[in-house]
């Protein structure tokens, strides 16, 4: 009678343990699946890194397409024969495929550019590649896009950090300041006076207590701190600075700088082009116009007025507008700025509400002459050789220091904002007559501003604005990764990533 007993309580243990031997050597295996599927993902991950390393200290390792140094894991779309083990792991691989651009088979040595780099559209100048991990029996694999560093990664970049030598007073000294202020201050910029001036030093705009830079900063020059600014909103946003070591100096009082986002000094010089020239024989002929141009945006259409009269055009195919000059000499100065009904300087005057994509480029000074906002996807780049300004007129003037009264002309713009990418190849950013009239209120830009110089928008005392504008600056942070048609790149600079994608 016990026997049969004994029996079932046996038969039952023994299912019960060979239940739970199998549920751990499940649970065993369900853990080590979990663990070479992390293993790949960040030997996928080690293979972008590779790559990124290599093409920063070699900028054309790109264009060789396969044929770079050993040992490497690159390898041609659709194979992954080409693998290396990811340093200090125990059999973890990575294999790196070259995409070839839309169109295109194969990257190609003999034409890298054609085979590689996307020719249009959002992706324009950018490469892609594959990069998968191995682990166990697992793989996964990131697809990188990789872009060159270029001015619409920052909100704010400049080449030098000081006035534009024609926002000094007379030839003579705008000459001299030509000479003197076109030094970075560790060239000893702020070590004499500019020649034949009187004993006049470049002036060196700060960055004060009441400013914020809220996105990613670069300067190729140092920052001048007076107070306590801000740079960046989060850790994301770089705040990069060419100089050594500091990278920064306290200039009319003490500086205590606050770095919101990751502060960088010895970063890599971004060199401005020398001119937008370029752009003019890809615009198509429909959209090149010659001496001051008037452009009012509407949506994805435009309305432009020249000396010949007013036409309405679609945004064009191409996204490109260039405005050449006709008969111009000398560029323009922000202290003698006047606003004809018609001139043969490559200007062009904008305002209006737009939806398109469009690059609007001049030969000369591109003016804001009155809010210039977007609406949905919209997305505009301002390129002037010169000077982008801001419209501001008042009654008189007879000199750079007296501004005949504080009364505003009719051509003045209170509150007004831009949305836009901004390049100023040649000299700034700039309000006309900044230092003149009633104050304005603010300036808001939302987008990216590139200058050679430091431009300056309103003048202050006491913290309290007397002239012009307070800014209001914010990144439009599409511009990671969209740009406006054809907007240019500096002449050299280092690729960076773009995006990941898990493929």
């Amino acid at each position: 009678m016990v026997m049969p007993l004994v029996l079932s309580v046996i038969i039952i243990t023994t299912l019960l343990v060979a239940t739970m031997a199998t549920a751990v050597n499940g649970d065993l295996s369900l853990t080590r699946r979990n663990l070479h599927e992390k293993q790949a993902y960040e030997a996928a991950r080690a293979g972008i890194a590779d790559y990124a390393f290599h093409l920063n200290n070699d900028t054309s390792y790109w264009a060789r397409c396969t044929n770079v140094p050993t040992p490497n894991a690159v390898n041609q779309q659709g194979s992954t024969a080409n693998r290396r083990p990811v340093p200090g792991t125990t059999g973890a691989t990575y294999a790196l495929e070259l995409l070839p651009a839309t169109g295109e088979s194969a990257c190609s040595e003999a034409a890298p550019a054609q085979s590689m780099l996307e020719g249009a559209g959002d992706a324009e100048g950018t490469f892609r590649l594959r990069s998968t991990g191995y682990s166990g029996d697992s793989e996964q694999s990131i697809v990188a896009s990789f872009k060159r560093s270029g001015f619409l990664d920052f909100l704010y970049f400049t080449q030098l950090e000081t006035s534009d030598p024609n926002t000094y007073g007379n030839q003579q000294t705008i000459d001299g300041a030509n000479q003197q202020c076109t030094k970075f201050y560790r060239e000893g910029r702020r070590d004499q006076p500019i020649p034949n001036s009187g004993g006049q030093y470049c002036t060196e705009i700060s960055f004060i207590s009441a400013d914020t830079i809220s996105g990613p900063l670069h300067t190729n020059d140092t920052l001048a701190i007076c107070g306590s600014p801000t740079f960046g909103r989060t850790p994301a946003d770089k705040i990069e600075v060419s100089a050594p070591p500091q990278g920064w100096y306290s200039s009319a009082c003490a500086g205590n700088p606050n770095f919101a986002g990751t502060y960088v000094t010895n970063s890599a010089v971004l060199t401005p082009p020398p001119t937008n020239a370029s752009l003019r024989y890809i615009t198509d002929p429909a959209y090149r116009f010659s001496g001051q141009t008037s452009i009012v945006l509407s949506g994805n259409s435009m309305a432009v007025t020249t000396s010949s009269g007013t036409q309405t055009l679609p945004v064009p195919a191409s996204g490109l507008v260039y405005v050449s000059n006709s008969a111009c000499t000398g560029s323009s100065s922000p202290f003698t700025a006047t606003y004809p009904t018609s001139s043969g300087c490559g200007n062009v005057y904008v305002h209006g509400d737009y939806s398109g994509k469009l690059t609007i480029a001049a030969e000369n000074d591109i003016i804001v002459d009155g809010n210039l906002t977007r609406s949905g996807s919209g997305l505009l780049g301002l390129i002037a050789n010169n000077f982008v300004r801001v419209q501001h007129q008042f009654d008189t003037q007879t000199s750079r220091s007296n501004c005949g009264g504080s009364s505003n002309g009719s051509a003045s713009h209170p509150n007004i904002q831009i949305d836009a990418a901004i390049l100023a190849i040649q000299h700034s950013f700039i309000v006309d007559h900044y230092n003149c009239g009633a104050a304005l209120g603010t300036l808001t830009v939302n987008g990216a501003i590139a200058q050679r110089f430091r431009g300056a928008v309103g003048t202050f005392s006491g913290g309290v604005i007397n002239h012009g504008y307070v800014k209001q600056y914010s990144y439009d942070d599409r511009l990671r990764y969209l740009t406006p048609p054809h907007f240019l790149d500096p002449v050299e600079t280092a690729w960076a990533v773009q995006r990941e994608t898990i493929d």
